[in-house]
């Protein structure tokens, strides 16, 4: 029973706050002047491909990932080096 109202209240929230902001002067000014700032600085160059930035993004990502893991065995190598001298 409470899933029904969950969804009612879901559905009258979301109608509201879409209706909400179409009607908005405000939000319909800030949406045309962010996208006329995004066509500018994607036509000036200042913006790049988006799937670029995908694809620049994931490989750092695996650099940084495959130096961290060879620091990693490189620590445990070393603690193991050191537990054995110990013993």
């Amino acid at each position: 029973m409470s899933g029904i109202f969950g969804r009612v209240f879901g559905y009258v929230f979301n109608e509201l706050l879409v209706n909400g902001l179409a009607n908005s002067r405000t939000f319909q000014q800030f949406a045309v002047r962010t996208d006329k700032a995004l066509r500018e600085a994607k036509q000036s160059g200042k913006l790049g491909d988006p799937t670029q930035s995908a694809t620049l993004a994931a490989k750092h990502a695996s650099d940084f990932t495959r130096s961290m893991w060879e620091e990693v065995k490189t620590e445990a190598a070393e603690l193991a080096r050191k537990q054995s001298g110990k013993k």
